[in-house]
């Protein structure tokens, strides 16, 4: 088959190649392996500027095909707050050239990957005449802005829609959509990256992400400033990205708490995430929202072995089993995070039971290996429609 795969955003910050979010993974690594099954795929993204570049995980021997950016987006992505819209104009230019692509490289296929707006623009090429069936897999359940009759007329376009979890699969079936459920695995193995030591003496508590209020910085701040006197024995460590958001307070919680490290990306030489992953033994990460579903930092943490207790808000209780590999706490609640990460510190054995729990009982749930032959077969009944 002769495949597009299409993201609107498929590059990252120069310096950040190795450090790239899901909405980014998923794409890249759904053409990677449809490439190796012996498909055509041919690559089709946004332009982007000199201060960003592909990823390190993305295929260098795709067909690329790049179109013009009808968001409304600053240049710079980390450290900026990002503003919202479309230009019509460019929105127009953008859709007559994805569908000069398709007819000039005669795809049997588009697949588009990303959020609402990316599922309404597959489903305008859809009612745009195009001969090739489009299918969108969406990245998370954010439906309230399906911009009226015009937008859902546009997501019923479609010719299928799909999603990794349940929980989104729900939110646009409330939007009268049929929604296939097709899981992915994890792209980055943390435990295969330098840095990382299997033989590591597990006693660190580790934050990783933006300390910002959605990622529950604030809430996670609160936990260990309460916790890190009672568990002197344990390591609690904050390994963050610079973000305009970021919560006060991080510099100051090491200089109360000798227990307490901070480490900002670029991390100084001889750290690095995957260090601190292997002498982890519980990530914390109590998100108040989720961007993209599944969450890969959760995702990330329970293939590398280690448990995690999350916020039990949108997709998140899909990956967790609660007891088994982690726990969830009420989102936004600091006071029961506390406790909760308090009642697992206090039993460091069967806290390494769930570690080792969680990689093998992830593997089992969240991989790739049918991944390709349910997108080949969702490709071949619509090619025969």
């Amino acid at each position: 088959m002769k495949i597009g795969i299409y993201a609107s955003m498929l590059a990252s910050e120069i310096g950040h190649e190795h450090n790239v979010s899901g909405h980014i993974q998923v794409p890249a690594q759904s053409a990677r392996l449809l490439h190796q099954a012996g498909h055509e795929v041919h690559l089709i993204t946004n332009e982007f500027g000199p201060q960003h570049t592909f990823p390190a995980m993305m295929p260098r021997d795709l067909r690329t095909h790049f179109v013009v950016d009808a968001r409304v987006r600053p240049e710079k992505m980390r450290g900026a707050r990002s503003t919202d819209g479309v230009r019509p104009g460019a929105l127009l230019r953008q859709v007559s050239q994805i569908r000069r692509i398709m007819r000039r490289q005669r795809l049997d296929v588009l697949h588009v990957f990303g959020f609402m707006r990316t599922a309404q623009l597959g489903g305008a090429l859809a009612a745009s005449a195009v001969r090739s069936p489009v299918v969108a897999t969406v990245l998370n359940g954010e439906v309230s802005r399906s911009g009226g009759r015009v937008g859902r007329w546009l997501l019923r376009r479609l010719d299928a829609v799909c999603s990794a979890t349940s929980y989104v699969a729900r939110q646009y079936e409330s939007l009268g959509l049929t929604v296939a459920q097709i899981r992915h695995g994890v792209i980055r193995d943390l435990r295969a990256e330098e840095g990382f030591n299997p033989a590591a003496t597990r006693n660190r508590v580790l934050f990783w992400r933006d300390a910002n209020e959605m990622n529950g910085g604030d809430l996670s701040l609160a936990a260990f400033d309460a916790l890190a006197p009672r568990f002197p024995q344990f390591t609690f460590t904050m390994a963050i990205r610079p973000a305009w958001n970021e919560v006060p307070g991080v510099d100051d919680l090491p200089r109360r708490h000798p227990n307490v490290h901070i480490h900002r990306f670029p991390y100084e030489p001889g750290m690095s995430l995957a260090r601190l992953m292997s002498e982890s033994l519980l990530v914390v990460l109590p998100f108040r929202k989720l961007s993209v579903e599944p969450q890969f930092a959760i995702a990330e943490s329970l293939a590398s072995g280690v448990a995690v207790i999350t916020s039990d808000v949108q997709s998140s209780p899909e990956l967790i089993e609660r007891g088994v590999t982690g726990e969830t706490a009420p989102a936004g609640d600091a006071e029961a995070l506390t406790r909760a990460i308090d009642r697992l510190l206090s039993s460091p054995e069967r806290l390494g039971a769930m570690g080792k729990a969680a990689a093998q009982r992830f593997a089992q749930q969240w991989n790739w290996s049918n991944y390709v032959s349910e997108l080949e077969a969702l490709y071949g009944r619509l090619i025969r429609h």
